[in-house]
């Protein structure tokens, strides 16, 4: 398997980098993670094909991870002319997501049926279907705890309130990866069981972080708390998937 990031920015395009969006090429051919407004773009700077995807997994209905859709399929029908079919699955509201955008976009093309099939599939937490030949396990992933904890740091100011920021970083980004890799692995895979234990010491890791961060007054008591409540719901989650 081959993971290719095409775009990994939030909706800011933060430090330069593009919408979220991830490539993945294995034994069954392509398929894409998200699909933010510049994942076209950074296709053709690679010299990859879209023609070449199979399936779009879609994390959830933000501008950054969605926008692209309608370029996708602009690019699908009037350069590529793609007749192959494209499975996309997503949460609740897909299907009347992808339609808007592609209506918003170009009126007259969404009026008309389009020369090949999507076939879109709405996932709600703990939903498992087959999607171009593999098996696709839906979970509530925990990154409003990820976002709420970025969001604080960056109002760390002392030496050592820099150093804890850059260390919660780091610390949060693995305990993503983590998740990243249990949720793509196959079923009943022992690598899954072990990469969502190395998430749960990852989330503890996170809290001594902060711990120490209030204690050297970077972070208030207010904040403090509702990061650790974010963070009990986050760590039950992870529980109940290692249970």
């Amino acid at each position: 398997m081959r993971v290719t990031a095409l775009g990994s920015g939030d909706a800011f395009f933060s430090s330069g980098r593009g919408h979220t969006c991830w490539l993945v090429d294995d034994e069954r051919g392509t398929f894409a993670v998200d699909f933010g407004a510049t994942a076209l773009l950074a296709l053709k700077r690679l010299g990859r094909d879209p023609a070449q995807i199979g399936a779009i997994h879609l994390t959830h209905l933000h501008g950054d991870h969605v926008a692209g859709w309608p370029f996708f399929l602009v690019d699908a029908v009037y350069r590529a002319g793609r007749t192959a079919p494209i499975a996309v699955s997503g949460p609740p509201g897909t299907r009347e997501r992808l339609q808007a955008l592609w209506a918003a976009c170009y009126s007259s093309a969404a009026e008309r049926p389009l020369p090949f099939a999507v076939e879109v599939l709405e996932m709600a937490p703990g939903d498992e279907v087959d999607v171009a030949g593999r098996r696709v396990r839906a979970f509530r992933a925990t990154d409003h705890f990820a976002v709420a904890v970025y969001q604080a740091v960056k109002g760390f100011t002392r030496a050592e309130g820099e150093d804890l920021a850059r260390e919660i970083r780091s610390a949060v980004a693995r305990s993503g990866g983590a998740l990243v890799a249990a949720a793509s692995a196959p079923e009943d895979d022992p690598d899954a069981m072990r990469a969502l234990a190395r998430a749960h010491r990852g989330m503890l890791e996170i809290r001594y972080f902060l711990y120490l961060a209030r204690r050297l007054g970077c972070l208030d008591l207010k904040h403090y708390r509702q990061l650790a409540t974010l963070q009990d719901a986050a760590l039950r989650e992870l529980a109940a998937l290692l249970a």
